[in-house]
């Protein structure tokens, strides 16, 4: 009987120390996939999302370039418009009129170029036809912008043929303040030219011609 409890005996403690072998090692299975699922810190930032500060740095710098490059632009815009700007003549200084419909009106007085060339005589009876006459320079501070005219035109003043003298249609007799005749052959009429000079030419010659109305 002994010997049976013996055998038992030992059978039972075999049988303990499997089941507590067996119990040690599913521990030890277990405890294995947990280190595994431990998050590891990435070592890589390369791929890490900008943050908040050096996004709005970089659109703060894009807008800096930005704002410059306009500014230097406009800048540009300005100077050269500054250096190519001619001031204008104006044309309606006071009271100007009535003057005939697409006219120049000036210091109260209009006028016409008038791009057709005809001879003086042709010319005189084309501004007789506008109720005006042929281009009068009576005063060189009222009629300053005829100092930019480039081109040649008929104006009313014709030399006397008994006294050599340079006389307006209305008779008056040409004053050296009003114009400085230059003689640019044989010829009895003249045209205006451009900075109140006068230039003798045949009067049978074709030239355009400048009419005026006086309205004082």
């Amino acid at each position: 009987m002994e010997s049976v409890r013996d055998r038992w005996a030992h059978q039972s403690m075999v049988m303990s120390d499997s089941h507590n072998y067996k119990s040690e090692f599913a521990n030890s299975d277990t405890s294995i996939p947990s280190q595994k699922k431990r998050p590891t810190l990435a070592t890589n930032t390369c791929g890490e999302n900008p943050s908040p500060f050096f996004l709005a740095r970089s659109i703060a710098v894009a807008m800096g370039v930005r704002f410059i490059v306009m500014v230097m632009i406009c800048s540009a815009i300005v100077i050269n418009s500054l250096f190519n700007q001619v001031a204008p003549i104006s044309l309606n200084e006071s009271y100007c009129g009535p003057c005939p419909k697409n006219w120049l009106c000036y210091r109260n007085n209009c006028y016409q170029f008038f791009e057709e060339s005809k001879s003086w005589s042709q010319s005189q009876a084309s501004c007789m036809s506008h109720n005006s006459s042929l281009l009068k320079i009576y005063s060189k501070e009222d009629q300053d912008f005829f100092k930019l005219v480039k081109s040649f035109h008929w104006m009313g003043l014709v030399q006397n043929l008994k006294s050599g003298s340079w006389q307006w249609e209305d008779g008056s007799i040409l004053s050296p303040n009003q114009l400085t005749m230059i003689n640019m052959g044989p010829g009895n009429c003249a045209l205006y030219g451009s900075s109140f000079k006068g230039y003798t030419e045949n009067c049978s010659n074709q030239n355009t011609f400048i009419c005026m109305q006086k309205n004082v």
